[in-house]
């Protein structure tokens, strides 16, 4: 295998957790982003049908370029970092770990694993094999890997701290369904430090909670919810910002939206098709959010990342003023 790199008060440049590499600050209640997109990077970078996109703490972008087999390893600024070439026939999903240990999920030929790149990218080994393709990958505090299985309508879960422990299901029952413990085409995932799964359940139009060690999800977001929330249509991706606030990829209705203490919004793509095409959205499929709070969202109809830049995250509105009492009692 051959190897070719507005912050204010309010926005804290804080770690997903002690593993991963992601970026998990704080947005404040009225944060905005511009609704006209930055075109990022064209097929010459994503390749076609790109699905996944990864940024580092360290703002290092990783983006798996599912065309030529590559893992794009770039800047911000797109100053490029390195060029991996990776054997395999399709690579879906990556995500690098705080000790820069590439992880990704591949196919070759008829065969389905996930692979892992050491930091100074001298070693590519097989991490185990699958029974079907990872649409996603996600890396818990306590080195589990999850493996979200569209195909198979289910989640997966296996330790890397020891080869010999088996693969766990842990979500779904490998049936299409739409009852609380089924799924149907689960696509972007992401685990808290509590180990609680959020799922982005594309065909039942959710994101569906699992909590540790718990078989029926819960509805968080979607129009089956037990209370209110927003409407979904094929959402493909959720992360979580540190307070745990959701931010979805709405994939069906062309936007990102995002909840917060007052409910939920959408955050870019609120324009819908009376944005000019070069600045809105077509089919989004993931997100990833840099140091700076920017949104990069995959946009697979088209070939490219579209970036949206965050123009506000000041709190000061919503902190409570210091009040002065004066005395009543006579002097």
């Amino acid at each position: 295998m051959k190897y070719i790199d507005l912050i204010n008060l309010c926005f804290f440049l804080t770690f997903f957790n002690k593993i991963s590499g992601q970026n998990q600050p704080i947005f404040c209640p009225n944060a905005s982003w511009e609704q006209l997109a930055t075109p990022f990077a064209g097929a010459g970078i994503t390749g076609t049908k790109p699905q996944d996109i990864f940024i580092t703490t360290n703002n290092t972008i990783y983006i798996p370029n599912r065309s030529t087999n590559l893992i794009i390893v770039t800047t911000p600024y797109l100053v490029p970092i390195k060029i991996i070439t990776v054997n395999s026939t399709d690579i879906s999903s990556v995500f690098v770990t705080e000790d820069n240990n590439i992880y990704y999920s591949f196919t070759l030929n008829s065969k389905y694993g996930i692979g892992r790149i050491s930091s100074n990218f001298s070693n590519d080994n097989l991490v185990f094999e699958t029974c079907s393709a990872c649409y996603d990958i996600f890396i818990d505090i306590d080195d589990n890997i999850y493996c979200s299985i569209a195909s198979a309508h289910q989640v997966t879960r296996r330790s890397l701290k020891n080869e010999l422990d088996p693969v766990q299901v842990i979500a779904g029952i490998g049936i299409n369904g739409s009852t609380s413990y089924m799924l149907s085409s689960p696509n972007g995932i992401v685990v808290d430090t509590n180990f609680d799964l959020y799922i982005a359940d594309c065909f039942n139009d959710r994101i569906q909670l699992f909590k540790l060690n718990q078989f029926n999800g819960i509805t968080v977001a979607g129009n089956t919810a037990l209370f209110p929330t927003i409407d979904l249509d094929r959402p493909t991706a959720v992360i979580l910002d540190r307070n745990k606030y959701l931010f979805i990829v709405d994939s069906g209705n062309q936007r990102v939206v995002g909840s917060n203490q007052y409910g939920f919004r959408c955050i870019v793509g609120c324009g819908g098709q009376y944005v000019p095409a070069p600045y809105r959205l077509y089919g989004p499929q993931s997100l990833s959010v840099d140091r700076s709070g920017n949104l990069f969202v995959i946009d697979l109809v088209l070939d490219r990342i579209q970036k949206f830049t965050l123009i506000s995250n000041s709190c000061s509105k919503f902190r409570r003023k210091k009040v002065r009492y004066r005395s009543v009692i006579p002097s």
